[in-house]
């Protein structure tokens, strides 16, 4: 394909969707290195999934099956090539989640059962190593394989256990009391630090410990995690008007910070605060998220959002997709309003002169891979799309957004 950059003028969403998909199709069997669904060919097959079932295409399937066939010859961890943020065990959670989703909506026939027993003990045991280095982050450690066991705890003996190892870890390691509320320190970077948003931090653990309550497992020992940690994030709000967002990235002392993406910054945070609210009923957390989020609409510049691309995790899809989530809860017209002005700034990123739709990864442009992932690149922003035009498709349970 030849370099350009996007003429947004009269480039619509459809056609842009549909140049992705096919890009999409050219490359991702030689750029994407692994079957994961961020990072690898697992995104890719989702993506051709639901355009399939968007367009009534089964061409696209077609290529999803190809995709497939492709992912599997790549399940040998002796194989395994990892890039940027990924790894073996959290990339075979997301294949096996993703076979789980396409199953339940129809998009896959065949049944895969043998191999999610064999993943189920493959996590189980490593979810034990992660436990052990108090690794419990969402890209390499035991929050991220947590969300697959939840959707097998129903069906699955080993994960039902690794659940409640997973859980009582949990509540050992945490910290503060039910005065100061619950916190954790994420100890996965060099610096020990105690985060607040989705990626490390209490709203991570919010969401993890709201996903385990709606599966009904231990629901009083949750609902105690998920109101104290509520609460620890609400004693540590900053003064917006003068540091722009509400809550630090860190506890630390108060700084101006811009983050408005799914990894860091107040949407997420507010969307884990408003969704355990809504789960536990709990008026005043609501009132609380609600304004907070509400708060965060204004925020439109770089100044204000430091969004450099186009991208699910750090880019313009990441507000698009967080604010419509909130408005499936919360049912307020301003989030769906708010979604919708982003998705139409999406295709405002598209300025660089490459062969990648004139889109680029902002923190990773110097990897092929990254331009077309799901986390970073196009298969992203082309769900981010798609969910925005059908208002079907929804991508949130693998985006963190539950």
């Amino acid at each position: 394909m030849e370099n350009f950059a996007t003429d947004t003028r009269n480039y619509t969403a459809e056609l842009l969707l549909s140049d992705i998909v096919n890009l999409v199709n050219k490359d991702a069997i030689r750029v994407l290195p692994n079957f994961g669904v961020g990072h690898g060919k697992g995104g890719a097959i989702l993506l051709n999934c639901l355009y399939a079932a968007y367009t009534g295409d089964d061409n696209y399937y077609a290529e999803a099956e190809k995709l497939l066939e492709a992912a599997f010859k790549e399940l040998n961890p002796s194989q395994y090539q990892s890039v940027l943020t990924s790894n073996f065990y959290l990339d075979i959670a997301e294949f096996a989640g993703l076979l789980i989703y396409l199953e339940e909506n129809g998009h896959l026939s065949d049944k895969y059962e043998t191999l999610l027993s064999q993943v189920d003990d493959l996590l189980a045991e490593r979810l034990i190593q992660n436990i052990e280095e108090q690794n419990f982050g969402m890209s390499k450690g035991a929050i991220g394989i947590g969300f697959y066991l939840i959707k097998r705890s129903g069906v699955s003996l080993t994960a039902l256990n690794a659940i409640d190892h997973l859980l009582n870890a949990l509540d050992l390691a945490k910290e503060g009391n039910q005065i100061t509320g619950y916190y954790w320190t994420c100890k996965y970077f060099k610096e020990p630090r105690v985060y607040t948003g989705l990626a490390h931090g209490n709203a991570m653990m919010i969401s993890f410990f709201c996903s385990l309550y709606e599966a009904g497992y231990r629901q009083e020992k949750c609902k105690e995690l998920v109101t104290h940690s509520v609460q620890f994030l609400l004693q540590n709000r900053m003064d917006s008007s003068i540091y722009t967002s509400v809550f630090p990235l860190w506890i630390k002392e108060a700084e101006k910070t811009t983050n408005h993406c799914l990894v860091y910054g107040d949407i997420g945070t507010a969307y884990a605060i408003i969704r355990a609210a809504v789960i536990f009923n709990h008026k005043e957390y609501l009132k609380e998220g609600i304004e907070i989020a509400l708060l965060s609409l204004k925020r439109k510049t770089h100044e204000e959002t430091f969004l450099n691309d186009a991208s699910v995790k750090y880019g313009a899809a990441s507000p698009c997709l967080i604010y419509n989530r909130i408005y499936q809860l919360t049912g307020i017209t301003s989030f769906k309003q708010a979604s919708a002005y982003w998705a139409e700034q999406i295709p405002v990123y598209a300025v660089h002169n490459n062969e990648s739709l004139g889109f680029n990864s902002f923190f990773f442009g110097e990897f092929e891979n990254a331009q077309l992932d799901l986390n970073f690149g196009l298969i992203g922003i082309g769900l981010t799309i798609l969910q925005a035009i059908s208002d079907q498709y929804a991508i949130n349970k693998f985006i963190w957004l539950h």
